[in-house]
């Protein structure tokens, strides 16, 4: 059983139905499944391997749960160089504030603004021409929502750059100018990277994701 790299996350059975915790290596094996509370859930799925298989572990991928935090830090000797968040979970935090500030942004604005939705929550580089243009005219109105898709922008290029080295200080530049921007979500946004870099760092080093 190899656990070098653990993945834990949570699942629902069947849609609108409870949740499970699952547990998994990067060869995409099933070590642990466990239902109940996540407190609970977390804990007991890491409690099902063997101690010494938990002592070869190098890293876990996870989302930022305080639970999972929790249950890690106690199963695991030295947890905090070896948890590592999820990438998909930093983005979701960051396409979420983007959305709630174009939702404030489009009270003032015509109809034809509330159809862009999509634009920005997708990537520049996956808009086509003709919906950059859309959102390129939109710009001088929605400017609250441009800034924090920019945001979001520079954090993806922060986390897929070429090189580990000086990324710490990158994030800390990004968060120091997240939280001057006065957006309230986005300095919401800052102030959770902040206090998850460590982790957010793990991940980019073992370069782990849950997807």
């Amino acid at each position: 059983m190899n656990t070098n790299y653990l993945f834990v996350d949570k699942t629902a059975l069947e849609k609108g139905h409870e949740y499970v915790t699952l547990l998994s290596n990067h060869e995409g094996h099933v070590l642990a499944v466990f239902r109940g509370h996540l407190d609970a859930s977390s804990d007991a799925s890491l409690t099902q391997l063997p101690a010494d298989a938990l002592r070869q572990t190098q890293s876990i991928c996870m989302d930022m749960s305080p639970a999972y935090i929790k249950a890690e830090k106690k199963a695991l000797p030295n947890a905090y160089r070896k948890i590592a968040f999820d990438h998909f979970h930093v983005v979701k935090m960051l396409t979420e504030a983007v959305n709630r500030i174009r939702k404030d942004e489009l009270f003032r604005l015509a109809p034809s603004a509330h159809r862009t939705r999509f634009y920005w929550l997708k990537r520049r580089d996956n808009l086509s021409e003709a919906d950059r243009e859309t959102v390129n005219k939109l710009i001088p109105a929605m400017i609250n929502t441009v800034l924090a898709w920019y945001f979001r922008e520079q954090a993806r290029n922060i986390w897929h750059g070429n090189s580990v080295r000086g990324t710490k200080q990158r994030w800390k530049d990004w968060i120091a100018l997240a939280k001057a921007s006065g957006l309230k979500p986005l300095m919401a946004v800052a102030d959770t990277i902040e206090n998850k870099l460590w982790g957010i760092l793990n991940a980019m080093h073992f370069g782990l994701s849950n997807g």
